[in-house]
């Protein structure tokens, strides 16, 4: 998919009920699956700005659902906000911008595009530096969390099908590694080896899923620092963005994936694998934010998961780069060769981490439960 010109978006901003003339448009850098741009106008209110956006269809094959599950999503928050009075609500929620024919998206031979209003003044940050970014980002997954818990609009789609299905990840591994198509397999047996060794873990949550013992609940499943927008003043967590993964599944997804990005302070490409070790001050940050917002709507069983979760999420994303890295890197992005096998190298060693001190990890949940609960309380 070619991006589009700088006249192609201003027509296709034009088409949005922007509020004001058009007098800038830039490309946003960053971005690893959508086309961004920043919209500037000038109207009776003054200066503003707007997040344009062309969605990716090889990721996402059907972008208009993408787009109803957001704005279903995004227009629950809002509910939510406004009914508990939150004074700046505009600013702790995606809010879409209408077409001009009333439209929530705009299809046409260029994809399907979306627009929403520019939080100005806010920051993202890219990892997490430190305990207290931990618990910034635990906090507003647990808020989304606890926003969302009452959702009772129309079903949301599963816009990328079996986007957690751990089983099939690891099927499609084994499947990989018996073709190998580019010849990888002999390089990387010793990762395959270990990958799938693991493989039990998979078997765990979907008899829970199915007999209801664990909720299935609306969720971001992109669960990562960079997802949550800040107070560039302040550096509060205003709210968590990037929805595009917002559909089904379980709280447990969120809670494994932060862990996995955030409770080591390794990049995820760290090749020194020996730094590589969950940290547990971190872990702790994250879990006593998560359980602040979000501990009063989980059950005592998913607590009792939240552990688990994250060794499991680890393990999957280490068989995810792996498939990659086998198949050509037809997904990630690399900047070298052999990065998407540096990455698995990585997580696996996340995961022998987590597995080594899953005790030590068990026991802080339960004290950090105990302390969130009278938190909630007041």
């Amino acid at each position: 998919m070619s991006g589009p010109g700088e006249g192609e978006v201003d027509a296709i901003a034009r088409r949005f009920q922007l509020d004001g003339e058009i007098v800038a448009v830039a490309r946003l850098a960053g971005g690893h699956i959508n086309d961004s741009f920043r919209v500037y106008v000038r109207g009776p209110a003054g200066a503003r700005s707007y997040l344009l956006q062309r969605l990716n269809p090889q990721v996402f094959p059907r972008p208009d659902r993408v787009v109803e599950n957001v704005a279903w999503v995004t227009r629950h928050i809002t509910g939510r906000l406004r009914a508990a009075r939150v004074p700046d609500w505009p600013r702790r929620v995606l809010v879409l911008v209408p077409t001009r024919d009333g439209g929530e998206w705009l299809s046409d031979t260029g994809g399907v595009w979306r627009a929403f209003v520019f939080l100005d003044g806010t920051m993202v940050r890219q990892s997490a530096a430190s305990a207290a970014d931990c618990h910034t980002a635990g906090r507003a997954f647990g808020e989304f969390l606890r926003l969302v818990a009452d959702y009772d609009g129309p079903p949301l789609h599963e816009t990328i099908p079996g986007f957690h299905d751990t089983h099939g990840r690891f099927a499609r591994l084994e499947a990989v590694a018996r073709a190998d198509p580019c010849g990888r397999v002999a390089g990387a047996r010793g990762e395959v080896e270990a990958a799938l060794g693991g493989r039990s873990l998979a078997e765990r949550l979907p008899p829970l899923l199915a007999s209801g013992e664990i909720p299935l609940r609306v969720v971001h499943n992109d669960a990562k620092i960079s997802n949550v927008l800040l107070d560039g003043r302040t550096g509060e967590a205003l709210c968590v963005v990037d929805l595009d993964t917002v559909m089904p599944g379980t709280a447990l997804y969120d809670f494994g994936d932060m862990v996995r990005s955030m409770a080591s302070p390794t990049a995820e490409d760290e090749e020194e694998l020996s730094r590589v070790a969950v940290h547990l001050p971190m872990f702790e940050a994250l879990a006593r934010g998560y359980l602040e917002t979000a501990g009063a709507v989980l059950t005592s069983r998913e607590r009792e998961l939240l552990v688990f979760a994250g060794r499991l999420i680890t393990l999957e994303q280490a068989v995810r780069f792996l498939t990659d890295h086998l198949e050509g890197d037809r997904y990630y992005r690399v900047a070298r060769p052999g990065h998407n096998l540096i990455r698995c190298r990585t997580q696996l060693a996340l995961f022998h981490s987590l597995t080594q001190a899953a005790a030590d990890l068990e026991t802080i949940v339960s004290r950090v439960a105990a302390i969130a609960e009278r938190f909630s309380r007041g």
